[in-house]
């Protein structure tokens, strides 16, 4: 078997950097939430910073507990609770959630066709409820915040994480990174650099939709996110974010003039966004050098694991190795198990690691319906985003290509960061949908 270091863990921060900053972020986060004055915007706000926090604290917080459960597992499963006692239960009903009501009963039938209850299947749906709760908690918050107050309230959940990336840089805490033993990624003392650079992409998503702040604080904001996602490392996060940036820009650019000049404004960042990105294929070209490779076309990936050089195993961090894997495993199933998988969180009982790609996971998981449930859950949520008519509906848009362009080569869906990430996105989209509703309503 072809070795990889995706599952590499980073080294935690001490103790007498990690703790200080954890208190003093309790004292703030306390008052903003006091402050937000609606108990669904507070638990988001609180659950998110808890989250952060608990995953800074990844040598204590990832440790078995009881049932075989993390403390992370059961702080999660307990904020659903906490979350359905602050959120309007006749929400629960909306036909938008439909499609994630879908995908947990897919979990249920799957992991019922193989064997019966599991920890995997209370895992996942603990997951997934998480998801749907701070939907409409964010749904709710911003239903009732006034100018916008929420997103930017949302923003101070993050300070710790940032002031930890700070310290880890300052004092050298660093992790090398997947592929390259000269590049280092500064993730503030995280077990792995996909969970923190999907917390920054949180933070960089809640600035573009933030109303109620300071357009020049917002970009500052802005921009400290894109820094802090670049000495991350992750490449997976870097290429995520580009259509919620492009479209930010273009939309926070084109709405200054008038509709005569759009044209020629809009012509103007086509070619400044080219030039960009080809100074930044010159600085980063050694980071992605191995995307140029796979992406050549003198490497066929199309082919089982076992067939794999030790070479092709290695490229784009082992990622089409670890795919063929899952899909091969796959194949070799039963009739059964190509349509509805093997079960929820059954990898962990034949792979080393988590399948880096949410579609192929769902495949070897749920089968051909898992994969089919998946894309509608996608598909329908960015089609609800294209329903809006709003000066934010452009970057709405970029905020859902940008998850799903995440979901192909991570997994956001499997972690908490991730869905604390989707929810806000689609609370944001159904908080604009019942907007638009309203005033045609009026109208």
């Amino acid at each position: 078997m072809i070795s990889n270091e995706l599952g590499s863990a980073s080294p935690a921060l001490p103790p007498y950097l990690l703790y200080p900053v954890a208190l003093l972020s309790l004292l703030i986060i306390l008052f903003v939430m006091a402050r937000t004055r609606d108990r669904a915007g507070a638990f988001v706000i609180g659950a998110s910073w808890l989250r952060y926090v608990m995953s800074a604290f990844h040598t204590i917080t990832y440790r078995p507990l009881a049932a075989g459960m993390s403390a992370n597992a059961l702080a999660s499963m307990g904020l659903v609770v906490v979350g359905l006692m602050n959120i309007n239960l006749r929400h629960l009903q909306l036909r938008f959630l439909l499609p994630f009501y879908v995908l947990m009963a897919l979990a249920v039938v799957s992991a019922f066709a193989n064997g019966g209850f599991s920890s995997g299947l209370i895992t996942v749906l603990s997951k997934h409820a998480y998801l749907v709760v701070i939907i409409l908690a964010v749904y709710g918050a911003m239903t009732r915040a006034r100018g916008g107050d929420f997103m930017a309230s949302m923003l101070w959940s993050f300070l710790p994480v940032f002031v930890w990336q700070l310290m880890s840089i300052v004092f050298g805490y660093g992790k090398l990174t997947e592929t390259d033993v000269n590049a280092m990624s500064y993730i503030g003392g995280y077990n792995h650099e996909a969970a923190f650079s999907v917390t920054l992409a949180t933070c960089l998503t809640a600035a573009c939709f933030a109303t109620g702040i300071n357009k020049q604080l917002k970009f500052a904001v802005i921009v400290v996110c894109v820094v802090g996602i670049v000495l991350a490392n992750y490449r997976t996060t870097l290429v995520a974010i580009a259509p919620l940036l492009l479209t930010y820009l273009a939309a926070s650019s084109l709405g200054r003039f008038p509709l005569r000049d759009r044209p020629f404004v809009a012509s103007f960042l086509i070619v400044a966004g080219a030039i960009t990105l080809g100074v930044l294929s010159l600085v980063l070209a050694e980071r992605f050098s191995d995307v140029t490779v796979a992406g050549s076309g003198d490497v066929n990936f199309f082919k089982p694991p076992s067939e794999y050089t030790v070479d092709e195993g290695r490229l784009l961090s082992g990622r089409p190795y670890i795919w063929s894997s899952y899909i091969y495993a796959w194949l070799r199933g039963d009739l059964t198990e190509y349509v509805i998988g093997f079960g929820p969180e059954s990898w962990n009982d034949t792979f080393p690691l988590y399948a880096h790609n949410t579609l192929v996971n769902y495949l070897y998981e749920y089968g051909v319906i898992g994969v089919f449930v998946i894309l509608w859950v996608w598909m329908s949520m960015l089609v609800s985003a294209l329903r809006v008519r709003h000066p934010q509906g452009g970057v709405l848009v970029g905020a859902h290509l940008s998850y799903i362009v995440l979901n192909m080569a991570t997994m956001p869906m499997w972690m908490v960061e991730g869905n604390i990430l989707y929810g806000l996105i689609c609370g944001y989209t159904l908080y604009l949908l019942s907007l638009q509703r309203k005033q045609k309503q009026t109208a």
